[in-house]
């Protein structure tokens, strides 16, 4: 009888011969603590990479064979340029006129009459080609609607394709296009004050013609602007001058009235009224995007980090699976 009892303490030694030892590698599974006795070197990554690297070359492949595709049915887009110059500002042609009317030069600005020139200064002048009612007109006038939207144009029977007019084409799609989908792009070189406008479109011809086309307008609509600016201001100042009988006063609008005259000469004889066209688009040669090697090798890059990332994610599992079997049949007990 007393052969069959057993202490706590003989009970506790049994118990822990009965059991296997814990792997420390299940704990860090369980528990998402590192293992410190497991230290993967480089060579263990190379492994990985290399018991792998079927599955990495044809993900590899795969993505350089479907940006090759899809390269190919991207259309060229080319670039056409114009380079401009501001034709001078406002400063410089008003300030010598200012100086001589000194304080009576203050009747001017009360009127809303601008002593400098009438082209305004070059930042106004490129918000103004960026406008949605100038990018609107310029649309309209050239008929651009079917020829930027040309998939959704039926060219046979001149309409549109889907007969809601909720899902055709806008003029608010055309403005998007110009100013966000990169058809029309404004640079401006801080350094030399020297004004770039790019248009970008699957036609080099048509690309150049917008460009030119563009720069023409813009001109004509400030130059119109400012005839209109130079007449409106003449009116005020002559319906001053016919009730003011101040000699003073009459000889500072005399010369008001002399300097809007020449401003409005200016504009009605000077054809590249804001910006003087250094170098006119021509169709480019070459075509600015898309660049097929470059999305190909970038597509392959990323396809196959990716795949090394899958690849150590799945040798991660594999192992973590194996641990746990092996810990499962280890830790069985024998009767």
């Amino acid at each position: 009888m007393s052969d069959r009892k057993q202490t706590p303490k003989t009970q506790s030694v049994a118990s822990d011969q009965a059991l296997p030892p814990i792997d420390p590698r299940l704990l860090a599974a369980m528990y998402g603590q590192p293992c410190e006795e497991e230290e993967i070197d480089l060579l263990e990554y190379w492994r990985v990479i290399w018991g792998r690297k079927k599955m990495i070359l044809a993900v590899s492949f795969a993505a350089a064979l479907l940006a090759i595709v899809i390269s190919l049915l991207m259309p060229n887009i080319y670039k056409a340029q114009v380079l401009l110059t501001p034709v001078g500002s406002g400063k410089s042609k008003g300030g010598g006129l200012s100086a001589a009317l000194g304080g009576l030069g203050g009747l001017a600005s009360v009127a809303g009459i601008s002593l400098g020139g009438g082209g305004g200064s070059t930042a106004e002048n490129l918000a103004v080609l960026n406008s949605r009612e100038f990018i609107w007109k310029f649309v309209k006038e050239n008929k651009l609607m079917p020829v930027l939207f040309a998939d959704d144009w039926d060219a046979k029977s001149k309409k549109w394709k889907k007969d809601d007019p909720k899902k055709q084409p806008t003029l608010w799609d055309a403005y998007r296009m110009f100013t966000k989908g990169g058809l029309m792009n404004v640079d401006k070189n801080k350094k030399t004050g020297l004004v770039t406008v790019s248009v970008e479109w699957k036609d080099p011809v048509l690309a150049a013609k917008w460009a030119n086309a563009l720069v023409r307008r813009l001109n004509a609509y400030l130059r119109r602007k400012a005839i209109a600016r130079s007449e409106a201001n003449l009116t005020y100042l002559n319906k001053e001058l016919a009730r003011t009988r101040v000699a003073d006063m009459r000889q500072t609008l005399f010369k008001l009235i002399s300097q809007e005259e020449k401003k409005a000469m200016l504009a009605s004889t000077q054809e590249q009224f804001a910006f003087r066209v250094l170098d006119t688009a021509v169709p480019p040669d070459k075509k600015a995007k898309p660049k097929r090697s470059l999305i190909v090798i970038l597509s392959t890059f990323v396809a196959g980090f990716l795949a090394v990332i899958v690849a150590f994610i799945q040798e991660s599992v594999q192992r973590r699976r194996q641990d746990t079997e092996k810990a499962l049949q280890g830790g069985g007990i024998k009767e």
